[in-house]
């Protein structure tokens, strides 16, 4: 199972004006008020230095600007104080098109940058003099963070951000001749070298090919030190001969407790609400539970528990609260509540997870208006579907299924992305409730924006409908949306298939030796199974 190379993370980058990206951080600077808006404000700057950067036009003016906005964060600054930021903000000479990737530790794994502030005191700072060395793109603004953080402590700090390029399991760094001149200075006054980013990954080859960089250039190996979002399993890194080479630095790991609202006491993520939700663990569904947004419980509270909900930090927790509250508006899902640090909070409502074996008309019925009305409130504008079927095309290959797969895109949307029976509440009063209705289509994970036929296609192998069921399925959405389907939801049957089959075989291979890895497997059987058994009707028409 290891040797499979599966497709089933998506490296998400945008393509923005940069005249528009700076216009939107100027227009949040004048609206500020508040932590969390100035939280949102900072990542908004750390995106428009790193896209500036990676388009080689980087900005003195940006960088200063990120790292005055980090410093106002750290001292807790009044919004008031904050013409000065938007001149500086005007003031930023910006390139025309800017490739903009996403911070996955901000949108989808609640790491918080101060958390890269709190961390300085277990660094040892030789001669009180810091070079930061943040990795692109999460780095731009963690090594904001810990610069401003290390000059507040009374430290000499600087900081440059690098992009290690080459293949994801075989990173190699190579500095700018004006970093190298940075580093060069700072080797020579007998600085402690920090690289910051939000890994390691899969591979930790990002983390250290910066450091090996920084050796090449001069710095002492025990001088440079690793800063992680997580500790890692050095083991399990992917890298060529990982171990070894990482336990040549110091790592220091951020703290493992995440910021979050005060009322969130109790921890049920990494699969724990199954138990809150199912009393039977032959009934819980396969869970990557490392991947798993961050949930909590809270303590009974005037109109009884809530959960909460890692949604995004800054605009990333804004976008999923207006699909969620929209979702909500319209009948379909609990009501979200905006909370501090990038969580909503929900209503605990006394439900069950509904299974396979509530299918009926009705059900049918609640399906087929849910992507009707995603169609109606979430389309997008999308180019092509090229990345999905480059993944649904590996995938079938590395998986040593020989079958094609075509997929057409007529209607793109956020999708769902989560169509699951178990991702469905059956109230007492008989109500019908989705859940995590805004989170799942555009996260870490495939497929991304795509047509609305990922999810018709979705409902019909989670709820395992026969023929006829999809059949009645596909024509309530039809009347409902005034799309007919059914001439193309075939491919995206096969790519939502093979992209959940290898999501399950990756995540056992993750999981291996827990008790996990037996539901995960099992998954992934039964997923391949439902490929198969398409393929044998299409067989069986086709003679």
């Amino acid at each position: 199972m290891s040797a499979l190379n599966l497709l089933v993370f998506r490296g998400e980058q945008r393509r923005v004006s940069g005249q528009e990206l700076k216009a939107r951080l100027v227009r949040r600077l004048e609206l500020l008020c508040g932590y969390d808006a100035l939280l949102g404000v900072l990542l908004l700057a750390g995106e428009l230095e790193c896209g500036m950067a990676d388009a080689d036009c980087p900005s003195p003016r940006a960088e200063l600007l990120t790292d005055a906005i980090a410093e106002k964060l750290l001292r807790c600054g009044p919004a008031s104080g904050s013409q000065s930021l938007i001149d500086a903000a005007r003031d930023i000479p910006v390139c025309g098109q800017l490739n903009i990737s996403t911070p996955e530790g901000f949108a989808y794994y609640a790491l918080h940058p101060l958390a890269y502030a709190d961390v300085l005191d277990r660094i040892p700072v030789a001669a009180n003099h810091l070079l930061v060395v943040g990795i692109r793109t999460i780095g731009t603004t963690l090594s904001a963070v810990m610069a401003a953080s290390a000059r507040l402590y009374g430290m000499q700090a600087q900081r440059i951000t690098v992009r290690p390029q080459g293949h994801p399991y075989h990173r190699r760094t190579e500095f700018s001749p004006h970093e190298l001149a940075i580093v060069k200075a700072a080797i020579s006054s007998g600085a402690t070298f920090a690289v910051v980013d939000e890994g390691p990954g899969l591979s930790g080859s990002s983390f250290l090919s910066v450091a090996e960089a920084l050796e090449r250039a001069g710095a002492p190996r025990e001088k440079i030190i690793l800063v992680s979002g997580h500790e890692p399993n050095v083991e399990a890194l992917c890298a060529s001969d990982a171990a070894r080479r990482w336990r040549r630095y110091c790592n220091v790991a951020v703290a493992g407790e995440p910021r979050r609202p005060a009322p969130a006491a109790n921890f049920i993520g990494a699969g724990q609400w199954r138990s809150r939700l199912m009393s039977n663990e032959s009934e819980w569904p396969a869970a990557w539970t490392s991947f798993e947004r961050l949930k909590y419980l809270s303590d009974a509270e005037q109109d009884g528990p809530r959960l909460f909900k890692f949604a995004g930090l800054g605009h990333y927790g804004d976008q999923v609260f207006a699909r969620e509250e929209k979702a909500a508006t319209a009948g379909f899902a609990p009501l979200p509540r905006r909370e501090s640090d990038g969580f909503l909070s929900y209503p605990w409502i006394q439900a069950r997870p509904m299974a396979a074996i509530d299918i009926s008309g009705r059900v049918l019925a609640r399906l087929a208006e849910y992507c009707a009305f995603r169609l109606r409130a979430f389309s997008v504008r999308l180019s092509g579907l090229n990345a999905l079927q480059q993944m649904a095309e590996h995938n079938l290959r590395e998986l040593g299924l020989d079958m094609p797969v075509v997929l057409r895109l007529e209607h793109p949307v956020i999708a769902d992305g989560r169509m699951q029976p178990y991702e469905w509440l059956l109230t007492a009063a008989g109500r019908i409730l989705k859940t995590d209705s805004g989170s799942h289509g555009d996260d870490h994970f495939f497929p991304g924006p795509a047509d609305i036929a990922w999810d018709l296609a979705g409902a019909i192998v989670e709820w395992r409908m026969d023929e006829q069921q999809a059949a009645v399925f596909l024509d309530l959405y039809r009347r409902s949306s005034g799309d007919d389907a059914s001439d193309r939801v075939g491919g995206f049957f096969k790519a939502y298939a093979v992209f959940r089959c290898a999501y399950c075989r990756m995540a056992a291979n993750a999981m291996q030796g827990s008790e996990e890895q037996a539901r995960l497997d099992r998954a992934a059987a039964g997923y391949r199974g439902a490929l198969m058994q398409m393929e044998e009707r299409a067989s069986l028409s086709a003679a």
